[in-house]
């Protein structure tokens, strides 16, 4: 039996009552570039309620940087003496930067300090590489029940798309109960040679709290797991599928609910481990609804200049210094010759010279809305419940950053009580801007 209330459909059993959470668990992997490496992790469900999972998401946090071997260098001399002839060609064409770490070091006067010892200078600079193609195995186990999610490990692109987030999430074809204390064990095999980072395996589904005294089979019957509802049906309208259970729901208008988003904005000053917080207020004329989350980075100011003499018609782009190069946070971003340009920019002996108003665009900033990384945790202070069972991987939770991906939907949707406040701290990892974190649902009217 079910009856309506303002929060949606709810189940009539002869159980207490129950409250529905959107949760999600982390599995975290370190990724060593060897073949066949296999490392797990384990994942405690907690005593105080059921996990339902419903879909998987992944991230792959890759260690892109390395140091770059200058070429050419003075024995003796200032960061000044450094031009990009003692950069090598690819790492120019890759992008370079200075380690943040180095930021107290090299700037002097909101400049880079052109004094700075060349003995120091030449060990600040990090080669970004480009992201490289990454797979693995992956098995997946109940060990509550001893049953296995697959009957071998499965490569990752085949059952959970590729790693940079630009796709839907894997949705589980029935839901899968994990009951309180029972623990899963995430296996990977690693298939990429050479390629270094942490891996990050999200479980995405909800948490059935207050029952975690009944019978296994009265709790186990609180999921829904009717397959008729899970078959897919062509909606004309629209030109996309849907479920059959989703064509089934009835949508009645009504004056008492409205759309609404609660947005979320943390300024980025991309220094890896640093740590920002939000607090968004709940409105007190009813409660809030949150049904997805969407996230995006505004970058705001990504122009690189060169600056040069007034007077100067032709630039050698290989006698340029870094001291040139402005705003001086761009340096600390990363910069790399604009890809669109190469041809301009190199000739058969090396890098070219080229008229003072191009060589001024000649250089591109990597800090770009895509490739922002952070880790982040959403806690609901009207209750006291954080939504995760750790910080997660923004790709692995909500996909890519530059809105080539679907929203990330909620399982069950997440209820604020009035006057309650909704948490979010990022760990930043990589990217600048201001972070844009949205909640997209409805208000309650009273």
């Amino acid at each position: 039996m079910q009856r309506e209330t303002p929060f949606g459909r709810e189940q009539m059993r002869d159980l207490p009552w129950v409250k529905l959470i959107p949760y999600d668990y982390v599995a975290e992997f370190p990724i060593t570039g060897n073949v066949g490496n296999i490392v797990q992790d384990v994942i405690n469900v907690s005593a105080e309620g059921v996990f339902v999972a419903v879909s998987i998401g992944y991230g792959f946090e890759e260690d892109r940087t390395e140091t770059v071997t200058l070429l050419n260098v003075p024995e003796s001399g200032s960061l000044n003496s450094l031009t990009f002839d003692n950069f090598p060609p690819d790492a120019l064409i890759e992008g370079i930067r200075i380690d943040p770490r180095y930021e107290a070091v090299v700037i002097s006067g909101g400049r880079l300090d052109p004094n700075l010892d060349l003995r120091v200078a030449q060990n600040i600079f990090q080669r970004v590489k480009p992201a490289s193609s990454f797979g693995f195995l992956l098995s997946i186990v109940d060990s509550a029940t001893g049953r296995e999610l697959q009957n071998k490990p499965i490569h990752s692109v085949a059952t959970l798309g590729g790693s940079d987030g630009r796709r839907p999430f894997k949705a589980l074809s029935q839901p899968m109960v994990f009951m309180p204390r029972s623990t899963i064990r995430v296996q990977v095999e690693e298939s990429a040679q050479g390629v270094t980072g942490r891996l990050f395996i999200t479980l995405q589904g909800y948490k059935v709290l207050g029952v975690s005294g009944n019978l296994e089979e009265a709790v186990r019957g609180l999921v829904e797991l009717d397959p008729l509802r899970k078959i897919p049906v062509y909606d004309y309208g629209a030109g996309t599928y849907r479920t059959l259970g989703e064509a089934m729901e009835r949508h009645v208008p009504t004056t008492g609910v409205v759309p609404f988003d609660y947005v979320s904005t943390l300024d980025l000053r991309g220094i890896p481990g640093n740590v920002v917080e939000d607090e968004v207020p709940v409105n007190i004329d009813g409660g809030y609804v949150a049904l997805a989350i969407g996230y995006s980075l505004d970058a705001r100011d990504t122009e690189v200049k060169v600056e040069l003499d007034p007077q100067t018609t032709n630039v050698p782009l290989g006698s340029m210094s870094l001291t040139q190069i402005s705003p001086v946070q761009a340096l600390f971003d990363g910069i790399r010759i604009d890809p669109a340009k190469l041809q301009l920019a190199f000739t058969g002996v090396g890098l070219a010279t080229l008229p003072s108003a191009t060589a001024q665009r000649i250089l591109q900033r990597l800090n770009l809305p895509a490739d922002v990384r952070f880790f982040y945790s959403i806690l609901d202070s009207g209750t006291g419940r954080e939504i995760q069972s750790q910080p997660v991987h923004n790709i692995a939770g909500l996909g890519i950053a530059n809105g080539d991906r679907p929203f990330r939907i909620l399982p069950k949707p997440l209820t604020f009580l009035p006057r309650s406040i909704v948490r979010v701290q990022v760990r930043e990892i990589s990217g600048r801007g201001r972070l844009f974190i949205v909640f997209q649902g409805y208000k309650m009217l009273v």
